[in-house]
């Protein structure tokens, strides 16, 4: 039986395409796709926790976190199961019971330890060949949309999702 609880996620390169643009003042800017956002929004109001795990600080990702009121945002923390096992005390969810979403090496022992692993379609190989499902969508550029709804129809919520809008269309 495929029961997800969490969906835990790297930023760089999963969320972002992995590009970094750091202006002449030394402000960093990085690229959000506005439907993964969404759809963050969607698993949110159907139970599903969701955090972020990144291996470096940026204020990019903390101010786009705060839009999306992920409370779990942990960042700098290059070993990343130690964010997982911080993540599994806090909510009390076993990692069996968590998704991991990541794209490069340092992404490999999360996905191995949680319930079920995804990548974009441009993660590296190594990365792909550990994930339980790679999205045809690269990072940063749809990838999450497309993961997190392949998980929501393994959970049977998609039609819950379907349903809010079809009933918000009628007239």
């Amino acid at each position: 039986m495929f029961d997800i609880k969490m969906i835990l996620m790297d930023v760089d390169g999963v969320l972002t395409d992995g590009r970094i643009v750091v202006d002449d003042n030394g402000k960093e800017y990085k690229f959000f796709d506005v439907k993964d956002g969404h759809i963050i929004h969607l698993a949110m109001d159907l139970g599903l926790k969701i955090g972020w795990v990144s291996g470096r600080y940026s204020a990019a990702t903390l101010q786009r976190a705060k839009e999306l009121h992920i409370d779990d945002l942990y960042q700098g923390h290059h070993r990343k199961l130690d964010a997982i096992k911080a993540i599994s005390k806090k909510h009390a969810i076993e990692p069996s019971k968590m998704a991991f979403i990541g794209d490069d090496l340092v992404d490999i022992p999360p996905m191995v330890v949680c319930g079920y692993s995804a990548a974009p379609s441009d993660a590296v190989d190594e990365v792909k060949r550990v994930a339980d499902y790679v999205s045809a969508y690269p990072g940063g550029r749809g990838a999450v949309r497309d993961i997190m709804e392949h998980i929501l129809k393994k959970l049977g919520l998609w039609e819950r999702v379907l349903e809010k809008y079809l009933i918000n269309a009628e007239l």
